[in-house]
């Protein structure tokens, strides 16, 4: 029963990896279509930092706040030295909380599937 247990959570994890693709993918056309975004270092940083959201399941919220607290204060010193503007500080402050909520609707929606055991 343990061996199953293991392939489970390995194809959930497999699964995880797939949707941040394809997520990431199109909100990346979706940034180059619509919006004028000068640097995508930001974008880059949100998207380890939703990986490593996947990983707080098993590290704890200490992690999680301590990174959160990281990309804002990347952000936020960026804007004090006038490499982003006020409108890319409100575009990427949305894309955290819109791809956090994201994260937790599909943890939801992939857990709230699997048979217990």
């Amino acid at each position: 029963m343990k061996f199953i247990g293991v392939h489970v959570a390995l194809v959930l994890i497999l699964l995880i990896i797939v949707y941040q693709i394809v997520i990431s993918f199109f909100e990346l056309c979706i940034l180059t279509t619509f919006l004028n975004i000068k640097t995508y270092k930001y974008i880059k940083l949100l998207k380890i930092l939703e990986i490593l959201f996947f990983l707080m399941i098993f590290f704890g919220e200490i992690l999680f706040i301590a990174l959160t607290f990281l990309y804002f204060l990347v952000l936020i010193s960026d804007f004090k030295k006038k490499i982003i503007s006020k409108e890319e500080l409100i575009i990427n402050t949305l894309f955290y909380f819109i791809d956090i909520l994201l994260i937790i609707l599909v943890i939801l929606l992939i857990l709230g599937n699997l048979p217990s055991i």
